[in-house]
């Protein structure tokens, strides 16, 4: 079973989720709210979040742990540091995946209309 603490890290990931996405849609042009654009993304903000879990996992087992010798805790404060650590891995991610992502749609797009005029 999941502690209270649990709880609230699943929660801030969900948010992190939801308002990554609500974001990018709001900077999305009004002929471009495409679903396959939002859903897209929204599969990217997930597979960062499992990406950036992992990457703190391997970090911690094969760099600290095997090479360092550092033996880590479980208590609060380090599962707190750790989710910091990894949220705000993954809030950069999406920041920068997302300023990529529009400035890919906004050139398919302006392609599109160039070759519709000739």
């Amino acid at each position: 079973m999941m502690d209270d603490l649990g709880v609230i890290l699943l929660m801030m990931g969900l948010a992190i989720i939801v308002l990554s996405s609500t974001l990018f849609f709001k900077r999305l042009k009004k002929h471009e709210r495409h679903f396959k654009y939002i859903f897209l993304f929204l599969l990217f903000c997930i597979f960062s979040i499992i990406a950036n879990a992992i990457l703190c996992y391997e970090f911690e087992r094969k760099i600290l742990i095997d090479f360092f010798e550092i033996k880590t805790t479980h208590s609060y404060s380090g599962r707190i540091i750790k989710s910091i650590i990894a949220f705000t891995l993954n809030i950069i991610t999406n920041y920068y995946f997302a300023k990529f992502y529009l400035k890919r749609i906004s050139k398919i797009k302006n392609e599109i209309e160039l070759i519709g005029i000739k």
